[in-house]
């Protein structure tokens, strides 16, 4: 059985409790009665992830919230179940120790994360986020294959742009193998609306996107990981690093339970040498 700390019914008991309150009394209970009891987990939360000195957005609207994350913990608990042997199989991973997984209601800030958890691997299900089963299950396919990597590498892994794409390039064909026969765009959106035209487009300017990847490596932009992966944007395009990243993995002549146990100067190389040959 996976090891899975449920923090959503203290959420749900806030919600409950907060229903008939205005917003500064909701934002002193969602201290009160939710984040000050899992204080560890929104301590690493708040560390990469949102403001932990604002009132979350989520405390405007706890009865909509409530509906989505209260009937989700289940749904989200059984994936997590069915995908992590899945994900330790496809990577060959058996024996090692597995993370955690923890769900819980974030600030619309992420949809989960991989930190360390007293001292322990562990993914965060921002369970706001919840959509429908099939998008999810890729979704949680992604972030485990990011926890068993760390577990393996035996440290927090780097940030820059040639590790962040041998990383997510990595994790994104895994998802495909554990989570398969979904729509293209569930591998880099898991259901997020908005995004339609995303693909096409990376897809129609992937030599553009490839040349501005490669120059960013040779130059060792200081916000380039950001620009790619995080906030930053490729001609009004987001997360544009996550295409370039799937397209270079994909065309590595190895299997995925190979490329999991390069180091991290191979992985870096590996990525410049699928660069080279895509270009």
């Amino acid at each position: 059985m996976a090891r899975i700390l449920d923090t959503i019914p203290d959420f749900v008991a806030l919600a409950k409790a907060a229903f008939l309150e205005d917003r500064a009394t909701r934002g002193y209970l969602w201290d009160e009665r939710y984040r000050s009891r899992h204080p560890e987990v929104f301590a690493v939360f708040f560390d990469g992830h949102g403001d932990a000195d604002q009132v979350p957005a989520v405390t405007h609207k706890l009865t909509d919230v409530r509906r989505v994350v209260e009937p989700a913990a289940p749904i989200v608990t059984r994936l997590i179940e069915e995908v992590e042997p899945a994900v330790r199989d496809t990577l060959g991973l058996a024996g090692l120790p597995e993370p955690m997984h923890v769900l819980m209601v974030g600030t619309f800030s992420t949809n989960a994360a991989v930190v360390r958890l007293d001292g322990e691997v562990a993914v965060l299900h921002c369970l706001e986020w919840f959509g429908e089963p099939d998008t999810q299950r890729v979704l949680v396919a992604h972030e485990d294959t990011h926890a068993w990597h760390e577990t393996l590498l035996g440290q927090a892994p780097p940030t820059d742009l040639a590790w962040t794409a041998f990383a997510e390039g990595l994790a994104i064909q895994v998802s495909r193998a554990v989570a398969p026969d979904r729509p293209e765009a569930d591998y880099f959106w898991y259901g997020v609306a908005g995004f339609e035209e995303w693909l096409p487009w990376c897809r129609e300017n992937q030599d553009l996107v490839l040349q501005r990847f490669g120059k960013a490596l040779d130059e060792d932009e200081q916000e380039a990981t950001e620009m790619f992966f995080g906030a930053g944007f490729i001609d009004d395009q987001w997360r544009v690093g996550f295409y370039v990243a799937d397209a270079l993995v994909a065309s590595l002549d190895a299997g995925v339970d190979e490329l999991v146990r390069l180091s991290v100067e191979d992985g870096r190389e590996a990525i410049r040498t699928a660069l080279d040959t895509l270009r």
